[in-house]
């Protein structure tokens, strides 16, 4: 039990140290948040079409793996 509130404590800490050097450099910049924002975006969309695409093209080798068994 000792380790878990251990490595909350961690965790909290570290979230809390990255929020303030976040929050320093964001006040330092302002225009980097809206830089970071948009390429999260771009991020974000890119991975959504390879999903997509992953997606599409197991349901396609499905659709044909399941032709060739009920032909067999």
């Amino acid at each position: 039990m000792k380790e878990c509130l251990l490595i909350g404590a961690g965790t909290i800490a570290a979230g809390v140290f990255v929020g303030f050097v976040a929050y320093k450099l964001v006040k330092k910049n302002p225009g980097a948040l809206k830089s970071v924002q948009k390429k999260a975006s771009c991020v974000a969309n890119k991975a959504s079409k390879v999903a997509s695409d992953a997606k599409k093209a197991f349901a396609e080798g499905f659709e044909g793996a399941t032709a060739k068994v009920a032909t067999a």
